[in-house]
């Protein structure tokens, strides 16, 4: 049977037998991955390690990963090159299950134990060699700043700031190195405090301290991460932290062999590495499906009443009230809310419009369907109203049957099993970081309200009597503009998140897309669109790179939310000017098919483009002949001025689009 994911279990060297219900879980595990039913088997792998977590669990998983033909799987193949400064061999099996979890096939290379330095600053290192798609570089403290960790005291507080920044300027120094030779997004872990400062109690009232020449040097870190695309800082210190730094670290190993974390927290330390990987490869999750009853508030509506429910200033309606915050954060940051419940709609609305209690407004949510039908059936309507992918969706419910039932009948959605104990539910929420991002952008931040003008736009083309009409209500504006300093960071982020109308979904990464930009043959441009309803932002990238005469598609993407707009059309037609500026004579692009781009898989031929070889191949590939075959601009957008001040090029050709 599928199992939805409940809150992980407390760390615990304890879970390693195995119980009736690890054993079905194993078995359904492998029964699916033999069958090669990639869905239902990470659903399985998720039960393993919800009912034994640990090494046991994830070699486990590693060991029948390795026995598997891997290509008959539906995942991601992904490259991570681990560089330490202490042995980390332990994390390779937890790599590979929590990837697995996630839909990637981890490849690892393993640097030497403490041959970070050589591997970076050597052109020709095995790094470099491997290609890799993500670089961690794990660094503990009191390896590379003795001077600031057991040796404080031994030295004047000056010379240690001093040592301290010395590393700090040999970390920037090899972060400088590798970006010249490498566009791989980097990790790097910041640094946890001593377990016992040597100054203990007194660390407080010194000018200096031990602790805050720490911070001090983790601030340092997430300036140079700042300062350079794609190098991220892990909250190393945080994790440590929230795990208790004594559970954290193993002592005898650290002494023994140079590896000082507990092996049981490298599943931990994985999960975190995996909230990148997922931004990278664009698994973040965008809407989070919310039941109401044991969820939203304490009890029952339909019996409790309004003013039986749950919800307000005094435990339990407290723990209530703390899930909506936090939920209401998740919002701001641009996560879809959507509601899924079985109740009566008009006392629902009640509550939402007259309990004092309630933090979350029923304008928060882009979906509400409240009825008495299954739950996977609201979910998958969810889906299809948003336009967004039924793997993009966490759902969280209190009741574990109505979240069996949501993954029997879509695998693909992640369900948050919630705790019996409603303050363990930020937790559970949170813990996994399925919603994170590697940046925040305005889009983001606004996407509710944009969700609510698509759908004040979807209801005026029903309403409109032709499509055409439909088109100049809108007053569409389109501006183009070259990827800058300000738009880099969405521009990485589109690449990463936009799976449907995406003809080729190429990730780039900020660094790429940094190197990219000083090459004169590429050409990088946003395409921001508003139109009556408000302006929707940055929504589309297009980009292409001239070479022997022909301006070759690289990049051509739009968000969900102006699919169908003929905005597509304006960006072709754009191009079209841009290749005769710049003297080509064709425009070449390829469609590379994925189970999610089936919107985009027809731009080409829609706008005149001829197929190009073997109908069988993969890819498809398709060519324009600027001198007989052009693109018009859509009479109902305008053109406004690029960011730059320029004025936006408009197509001259009349041929139907």
């Amino acid at each position: 049977m599928l199992q939805p994911v409940r809150s992980l279990p407390e760390v615990s060297t304890a879970m390693t037998s195995e119980t009736p219900a690890s054993l079905r879980a194993r078995n359904s595990f492998l029964a699916s991955l033999g069958q090669g039913d990639t869905l239902n088997a990470i659903q399985a792998a998720r039960a393993v390690l919800r009912e034994e977590y640990g090494l046991r669990a994830w070699n486990f998983i590693a060991g029948a990963l390795k026995k598997t033909a891997l290509d008959k799987l539906d995942l991601k193949p992904f490259r991570v090159a681990l560089l330490s400064s202490f042995s980390i061999e332990f994390i390779h099996s937890p790599l590979l299950a929590f990837g697995f979890l996630n839909g990637l096939s981890v490849q690892i290379y393993q640097a030497g134990f403490g041959q970070y330095r050589q591997e970076i600053l050597d052109p020709v290192s095995g790094l470099y060699a491997f290609h890799p798609d993500a670089v961690v570089l794990a660094l503990e403290g009191r390896d590379l700043l003795p001077h600031l960790y057991r040796e404080y005291l031994e030295q004047p507080p000056a010379a240690a700031a001093s040592i301290a920044k010395q590393v700090g300027d040999e970390i920037a120094g090899l972060v400088s190195s590798f970006r010249s030779r490498s566009s791989a997004p980097l990790l790097i872990h910041d640094f946890a405090p001593p377990t016992w400062p040597s100054l203990g109690i007194a660390e407080g009232t010194t000018e200096f301290g031990q602790i805050k020449e720490i911070q001090n040097f983790n601030h340092a870190l997430r300036l140079l991460g700042r300062e350079n695309p794609s190098v991220y800082v892990v909250d190393y210190e945080g994790l440590v932290a929230r795990h208790g730094v004594q559970s954290w670290y193993d002592e005898r190993m650290a002494l023994y062999a140079g590896a000082p974390i507990a092996q049981v927290m490298m599943g931990p330390l994985v999960s975190e590495y995996m909230k990148y990987f997922r931004a990278l490869t664009g698994r973040s999750k965008k809407c989070l499906v919310l039941d109401l009853d044991n969820t939203l508030w304490g009890g029952v509506l339909g019996e409790d009443g309004m003013s039986g429910i749950a919800l307000g200033p005094n435990y339990p309606g407290s723990a209530f009230v703390a899930f909506q915050h936090a939920i209401l954060s998740l919002h701001r940051r641009g996560i879809l809310l959507a509601l899924a419940s079985k109740n009566n709609l008009d006392e629902v609305e009640r509550v939402f419009a007259s309990h004092p209690g309630m933090v979350l407004k029923k304008e928060h949510f882009s979906s509400i369907h409240v009825n008495w039908g299954p739950k996977s059936s609201s979910v998958r309507q969810i889906a299809g109203q948003l336009n967004i992918g039924l793997d993009h969706i966490v759902v969280a419910d209190d009741n574990p049957v109505e979240c069996e039932e949501i993954v029997g009948q879509l695998p693909m959605v992640t369900a948050i099993c919630l705790p019996k104990q409603p303050e363990k539910y930020v937790e559970a929420l949170l813990q996994e970081g399925l919603f994170d991002t590697l940046s925040l952008s305005a889009e983001d931040q606004s996407r509710g309200a944009l969700y609510q003008q698509r759908a004040q736009a979807e209801a005026m083309r029903a309403s409109t009597g032709s499509i055409e009409g439909f088109y100049r209500s809108l007053e569409m504006e389109v501006t183009f503009a070259p990827v800058s300093g300000s738009s880099l960071s969405r521009a990485a982020q589109l690449t990463q998140k936009t799976n449907q109308f995406n003809v080729t979904t190429i990730r780039r990464s900020e660094a790429e897309l940094t190197a990219l930009l000083a090459d004169p043959d590429w050409m990088l441009t946003t395409v921001a669109v508003r139109d009556r309803f408000g302006d929707n932002g940055i929504v589309g990238l297009l980009f292409a790179r001239i070479h022997s005469g022909a301006v070759e598609i690289d990049t051509f993407l739009l968000s969900c939310r102006v699919i169908g707009r003929t905005v597509e059309t304006a960006m072709l037609a754009r191009l079209c000017d841009e290749a005769r500026r710049r003297s080509a004579t064709v425009l070449r692009g390829r469609v590379v098919p994925t189970l999610k781009n089936l919107p985009s898989r027809d731009v080409f031929e829609k706008h005149g483009f001829t197929k190009l070889g073997n109908s069988n191949t993969e890819a498809s590939h398709w060519i324009l002949d600027l001198a007989k075959d052009n693109i018009a601009f859509p009479e109902w957008i305008r053109s406004a001025q690029t960011q730059s001040g320029e004025s936006s090029l408009r197509a001259t050709c009349t041929t139907d689009a």
